[in-house]
């Protein structure tokens, strides 16, 4: 029966896939990995080995990306997925590394401790969130100066000034991963195990949303962990096969505005868990 499921799974995503070529990297958190795929043959796809507890990745100028670790963070080189200089691993328990505009670098813990680094790797100093119960995966940093968080704890949205207060805080109906401030001044966050992207008023109520198990029972979907906002519109969804699904469904799910799936990527000899995704292409 699991045979059969996976080869009507990879089948639909071959169909799927077959007129749209995407260049991505994504972390895998089964096999600690960094894979990088470029559909379209115009780079080398590359995989590396990179340390316990990686998540977040981003891109700098067109020939960097930062990969946040568990014990810190560090710059890769896009082409050869080679380590550079810039490497920080002394810490723990790191969810999340985003390059500040000045250059500086904030770490993020699991329970809200906020780190920032000069641009030698320097700490230059720590803020608490001022949130119990906090379980925090990744951070974004608003054009206001305003830090955005997806919160598998609680599950929400949260919204908090670079003190550390909480500003805003949008429930969610699963544990949070990924939020983002969009140009209309709505927020998306993803919602895990109701594998769904919302798109939400900064009340909180749902304006739209993307994927959902029964708008796609035949889907695979899993577990909405990282995603990513094409410039058409179209959100990536990393459905993270954790929690006993590995090797059950697709890695990468593409869904248009109005929730049609047009793309997705299945390949389980390459990656095993797939936890967060950084479109390129």
């Amino acid at each position: 029966m699991k045979r059969a499921f996976l080869l009507v799974t990879l089948m639909v995503s071959a169909s799927i896939a077959a007129d749209i070529e995407h260049r991505w990297l994504c972390v895998d958190n089964g096999s600690n990995k960094l894979i990088h795929v470029d559909q379209t043959g115009k780079t080398k796809n590359w995989t590396i080995d990179i340390p316990g507890g990686s998540r977040d990745i981003q891109l700098l100028g067109e020939k960097k990306i930062l990969v946040g670790h568990g014990n810190g963070a560090a710059e890769y080189d896009l082409a050869t997925g080679k380590k550079l200089d810039w490497v920080v691993d002394r810490y723990k328990g790191i969810q999340t590394a985003r390059r500040l505009k000045d250059g500086n670098t904030l770490l993020c813990t699991t329970r809200g401790q906020l780190i920032e680094l000069d641009a030698e790797g320097k700490e230059k100093g720590k803020t608490q969130i001022q949130l119990k119960g906090l379980n925090i995966r990744l951070i974004r940093i608003l054009d206001c100066g305003n830090i955005l968080i997806g919160g598998a704890g609680p599950k929400a949205i949260i919204e908090v000034s670079r003190d550390g207060k909480v500003v805003r805080k949008l429930k969610l109906p699963g544990k949070g991963y990924k939020a983002i401030k969009l140009k209309d001044g709505n927020y998306a966050g993803g919602a895990g195990d109701d594998v769904r992207i919302l798109t939400m008023d900064k009340d909180g109520k749902t304006v739209s949303y993307v994927g959902g198990k029964k708008d796609h029972p035949k889907a695979g979907l899993s577990f909405c962990s990282g995603w990513d906002l094409l410039p058409n519109g179209n959100m990536v969804m990393a459905n993270w096969l954790g929690h006993g699904q590995e090797g059950k469904g697709p890695h990468l799910v593409e869904f248009t505005p109005d929730n049609k799936i047009v793309w997705t990527w299945t390949d389980h000899k390459a990656a095993k868990r797939v936890t967060n995704v950084l479109m390129i292409k």
